[in-house]
Parts: structure tokens; sequence; C-alpha cells
């Protein structure tokens, strides 16, 4: 069995199990080692879907954590970094862009540095940070930071600047992509901000490591039929393609 299957068996038997399970049990009913099914729950644990207890794992019922910036920053960076060189293959000279806080549109933001013709608006202040070192156009969305995700602008002045511009491409990623086609994210503000921008967009792009896969937050952001590419790292991303005839899956 490969690691994103076994993980979601793991979120299975949780709730099967009341939501808490321990190491030893895990380790029996799906016949992996200790030190395999530790590291499934320690990468459960960074996406926030579980939490570690002494000798087993609870499963979080709410889905309402926000795991820091940082912390996503530097999880499943080289999945993150083959998104972002896919996705950047799909800007062209002079396109008006939005990308949302998210650390896989970060990545992007790293790719696109030396594109000068390029105008950029977040509400990402690292992307501001790093594009602050760039010839491009960048467009700060305003707004306050989020007591959640101190990486991210929100508010009434964030949600002006996007409600009154028109970009050529959204770049977005969310917490989870679910079996059935359902894009969903652990907090209302930072979806609402998303559908304003996505409203606003000629292309709509979902920016989707493996690792989300079969998984499910509190708040529904959209389905993949509306949007217009799934970008993710590997070919487990083409089983997606039946909910849409027009999604193209990179």
């Amino acid at each position: 069995m490969q690691k994103n299957e076994r993980e979601r068996e793991i979120i299975t038997i949780l709730k099967d199990k009341n939501g808490f399970i321990t190491v030893q049990e895990l380790c029996k009913k799906l016949f992996a080692s200790e030190s395999s099914i530790r590291r499934d729950l320690t990468a459960l644990e960074n996406r926030g879907v579980i939490k570690r207890t002494y000798g087993g794992a609870e499963l979080i019922t709410n889905f309402s954590n926000v795991i820091s910036f940082n912390k996503r920053f530097h999880h499943n960076v080289e999945a993150k970094k083959l998104i972002a060189k896919k996705a950047s293959k799909l800007i062209k000279d002079g396109n008006i862009i939005f990308l949302d806080q998210s650390s896989t549109s970060f990545y992007l933001a790293n790719e696109i540095i030396y594109r000068n013709t390029l105008t950029v608006i977040t509400n990402n202040i690292e992307i501001l940070c790093l594009l602050s070192n760039s010839s491009i156009k960048v467009v700060s969305s305003g707004g306050f930071l989020s007591s959640e995700n101190r990486s991210c602008l929100i508010g009434s002045d964030a949600h002006n600047i996007f409600e009154n511009t028109y970009s050529d491409i959204t770049f977005f990623s969310t917490k989870s992509l679910s079996d059935d086609g359902i894009i969903s994210d652990c907090t209302r503000e930072e979806v609402a901000l998303r559908n304003t921008m996505l409203k606003n967009s000629a292309k709509k792009i979902f920016l989707c490591d493996s690792e989300k896969f079969g998984t499910r937050s509190a708040y529904k952001q959209c389905t993949l039929s509306d949007v217009d590419y799934l970008v993710s790292e590997n070919e487990k991303a083409k089983r997606f393609n039946m909910y849409s005839d027009s999604l193209k899956i990179l």
C-alpha cells in the first residue's frame, strides 16, 4: 500500500473507531511498520487532519485548525515546487494574476520573480515581501492580518481590491480536495475572499498536491467543475477527470 493510500485508510479507520486509535492497532490493520505509521501520522498532523496523542492519534472533527504559513512552507516542498513550475507555464507576458494566501502560491511567485511584464495582486504578505525584490508590478490587497493566519490579509479592504479588479488568472490552493470533487478550506474569511478572486478571473487554476486528495475541511470553496485547471505533482490527479469534461489536469 502506497503512502497516500495508507493515510486515507488511517482517516477511514479513525472514523470507524470513534476518532481514536493506537499506533499498534494501525500497524496490525494496515500491515505496516511502526516507523511508517508514525511518519503517516506526522504528515496527517501537519495537514491538520489528526492530533497526535500518547501512543496513538485522534481525529480532528471540526476540521478548522489553521497550520502556520511557516509550517506549510516547509511541508511537502518538492511537490509544491513541481506544481509551481507547471503552473508558471500557463502565465503569459502581460497577464494580471491573483495569487491567494497559500504556500503553494508563494512557490509560484518564486517561479515568476524575473518575469517583469506581469501584474500580481495578492493578499499574501510573504508573496509581497518576496516580489518586492522583483520588477513585477505588485499590488497589495490591503486589509488586516488574519488572527488565524498571520501571513494573510482579510477584511473589507482586501475584498474591495479583488471586487474591483479583473484578472486573467487566479491561482489558489486550499487544505482539501474530497473524493467527490469538492474543494474546501478551514477558515470562512479566506474562503470568502477567494470567492471574490474567482468571480473576477477569466481562468481559475487550482494548485493541489496529492496529500490533500480524499480530505475535507469545514468550509466549501467550490467544486472542480468551477475551475479550469487542476495542477498537481503526479498522475494521481487524473482520477478527478470524471468531475468535469472541461477540466484540464496537469
